[in-house]
């Protein structure tokens, strides 16, 4: 494999499917440290992301990804973000998994967002929110509050606040792009308030020229109603997993 920086030698094959490489696309634009690996640097039929830990493999040709992605020399830490399934089924036949989540990803035209759902006021959030946001995040450590006030500061974010100023019902954009870190607080569930919200985000996601996506663990029928319900539309299936 050969290493590169230039985006533009895998320009065609991120045209091929923008969906499925959609997360590849936002991270180029977002993250300065990233190589992408191809199997030819004069005409790459398919290549390989990687963003400090995090690698997506990607090709119109399985036999090409598949021979890519064996070639790797993978260390524990090392994390495939959002990839096809195709991909994952072909990597757990060789190696151990540390952990997984199996997830569909969802996409939005833009002439399906259904904006006659969203029925409260939604505002960003604010800094000072962050603390807020981090009591309740999925996957909370010792630093993911200031992944938080990064999202916050630099990132797309929306918000339904109670009479008090705080927030009850919130989503952010993640560096890859992603629509996520959603959360509605239990009390103010079943009352259409992440609809509004999510929709919100959805827009200054299209107003950003950006296709709103989203990845949801299977098994979470809840969101999975949520986003068809407002308009997206799904792909297929993804994974995300860690290698031992």
């Amino acid at each position: 494999m050969y290493s590169t920086i230039d985006k533009n030698i895998v320009d065609k094959l991120i045209r091929s499917d923008k969906i499925a490489t959609i997360n590849v696309i936002n991270l180029m634009e977002n993250e300065k440290d990233f190589k992408i690996l191809v199997d030819d640097l004069s005409n790459p039929k398919g290549f390989i992301l990687k963003c400090n830990d995090l690698y997506i493999p990607y090709s119109t040709d399985d036999k090409i990804a598949f021979e890519m992605i064996k070639s790797l020399n993978y260390k524990k830490g090392d994390i495939f973000g959002g990839i096809l399934k195709k991909y994952y089924d072909f990597i757990i036949k060789s190696y151990e998994i540390d952990w997984e989540e199996h997830c569909f990803l969802y996409y939005m035209d833009k002439e399906s967002l259904k904006n006659s759902k969203c029925s409260y006021k939604v505002e960003k959030l604010r800094i000072e929110d962050a603390e807020i946001v981090n009591e309740f995040f999925t996957y909370k450590d010792d630093t993911s509050i200031e992944y938080i006030r990064e999202r916050i500061t630099f990132g797309l974010s929306s918000a339904v606040f109670d009479d008090y100023g705080n927030p009850i019902s919130w989503a952010m954009v993640r560096e890859d792009g992603s629509m996520g870190i959603m959360f509605t607080k239990k009390e103010h569930r079943g009352k259409g308030i992440a609809a509004s919200v999510s929709i919100d985000l959805a827009k200054k996601v299209i107003n950003n020229n950006k296709t709103p996506y989203v990845h949801i663990i299977n098994n979470n029928t809840a969101s999975v109603a949520l986003a068809e319900s407002i308009g997206f539309k799904k792909y297929g299936d993804v994974v995300w997993f860690g290698v031992k």
